[in-house]
């Protein structure tokens, strides 16, 4: 018993290192391609690569691709829709801004996670 005791917190912070990095990114960095309601939002890459904006005002989560969006229909994850938080497109009406470079950002972020499995 004394063993595990002194075993589990060893345990608990070997899981911090397989824990995917989330980025914050702001307007100030996209400029004119900023596609978002927020001035500044994180990205999150979930398993199987689901990805994930998030509000850091109220930590509401959504989803950034196909991945993600199943994850919310399958209540697998609280999560709403994009278009919430989405800018219409003032080039193109009746579009929303497009949101491919938030998805590449997004996708780094697998990329690190993959590197420390």
């Amino acid at each position: 018993m004394k063993r595990l005791f002194w075993a589990l917190p060893f345990l608990l912070f070997s899981f911090q290192g397989v824990t995917a990095p989330i980025k914050t990114i702001s307007k100030l960095q996209f400029g004119q391609q900023w596609a978002f309601t927020r001035e500044e939002v994180m990205l999150d890459c979930r398993a199987d690569g689901a990805l994930f904006v998030i509000n850091p005002s109220t930590l509401m989560q959504y989803p950034l691709n196909d991945r993600a969006t199943q994850f919310m229909k399958s209540n697998q994850v609280i999560a709403s829709s994009l278009d919430t938080i989405l800018l219409n497109d003032p080039e193109h009406p009746n579009q929303k801004m497009s949101i491919e470079p938030f998805q590449k950002v997004a996708l780094t972020l697998c990329d690190q996670t993959d590197d420390k499995k």
